[in-house]
């Protein structure tokens, strides 16, 4: 009786141990996981600053707006100062020109108001004497006529004489009172200038030293500090890191065997590892340029090394992942049998 070799049933045990493994590693292959990421903001200043105040602490919960931290540029004090000093000294200047030009005008025509009545005076004491020549001429007829006339026009004579003598005088004054006229208002025209360019840099300063009121830019989780009460920060150090407080973008790494399979703008489904309910729709908007190991967190084995390329893909913030949580991505549309339909089952927690 012939005896039965146990290796003839071995051998098909084998193989199929051998298919069963061969097929959990293609399917290995085909998984597609990833991160969940919140935007992470590094907070600085384009210029040197010391920080005075620390308002919050890493991992409290802030709203849009609220006072992170509060710093100083001592610099910026002083350069304010100066322009406000510089903005007092041009209007002071500005002033004591206008109030000079003033006093100038206020003499001139002071000066040319004296001139009138002064000649004016004279006039009316010439006509006066002319006026009473006259009557009396009429009441004493003994008076020879030539007489009077050669007085009459002495008299007119005189009173021309006054009045071209009065229009002399005022002509240079008018001309003078024109200049300070026209001088009073150009005068302060270089000086405003000035000023208003002033005014300008300090409002700049002003908005620059808001700027040094940091407030959180959305609601959010304070994340490191980097800074401390009373230390000077140079500029562009990151004072402070600012997390959006749900996750918006998934890091993941398809298999080196599915490269081609993904593209920017493709669809998927993103379902947390652990709770396959929550889940959302997101879509590639990046693709990695070379080919790079996968994190040993995203492998299926994770004692097996593995090389796949690097994929970003964006999702709504308003969803339950929490941040560095694990998930699992499935192409929208992927037909049964495909590569993408062994994503379709979740994978068991341990995995």
């Amino acid at each position: 009786m012939r005896r039965f070799n146990i290796l003839y049933l071995a051998i098909p045990l084998v193989i199929w141990a051998l298919f069963s493994i061969y097929r959990h590693l293609n399917r290995g292959t085909a998984s597609f996981y990833g991160v969940a990421e919140n935007q992470e903001t590094q907070i600085n200043l384009d210029n040197d600053v010391t920080v005075n105040r620390i308002f919050v602490t890493p991992g409290q919960f802030v709203r849009k707006g609220t006072l992170l931290l509060e710093v100083t540029r001592s610099a910026l004090d002083v350069k304010m100062s100066d322009l406000n000093f510089n903005i007092s000294e041009l209007q002071a200047r500005d002033q004591l020109r206008l109030a000079g030009i003033r006093s100038d005008l206020d003499r001139l025509r002071a000066e040319r108001a004296e001139k009138i009545g002064e000649i004016q005076s004279q006039i009316r004491l010439l006509e006066s004497e002319q006026g009473l020549n006259r009557s009396l001429v009429r009441e004493i007829k003994s008076i020879r006529m030539s007489d009077t006339l050669t007085d009459q026009s002495l008299h007119n004579t005189k009173i021309q004489a006054l009045r071209d003598e009065l229009r002399l005088a005022l002509e240079p004054i008018d001309v003078e009172m024109a200049r300070l006229q026209k001088e009073l208002t150009l005068a302060g025209i270089p000086d405003q200038t000035q000023i208003s360019k002033l005014k300008k840099e300090v409002d700049f300063y002003h908005q620059e030293q808001e700027r040094l009121q940091i407030l959180a830019p959305s609601d959010g989780l304070a994340g490191t500090i980097h800074c401390r009460p009373g230390e000077n920060i140079p500029a562009f150090n990151t004072m402070i890191s600012f997390y959006e407080q749900n996750p918006n973008t998934v890091v993941a790494y398809v298999h080196e065997s599915l490269i081609l399979e993904i593209k920017v703008g493709d669809s998927l489904n993103v379902v947390s590892s652990l709770h396959p309910a929550e889940q959302c729709r997101g879509r590639v908007s990046g693709l990695g340029h070379r080919v790079v190991e996968i994190p040993e967190r995203l492998r299926k084995f994770p004692e097996i090394k593995s090389y796949g390329r690097e994929v970003l893909i964006n999702i709504p913030p308003a969803n339950n992942f929490l941040q560095k949580e694990k998930v699992l991505l499935q192409r929208l549309g992927a037909g049964k049998g495909s590569l993408f339909s062994l994503f379709t089952q979740p994978p068991s927690p341990g995995s």
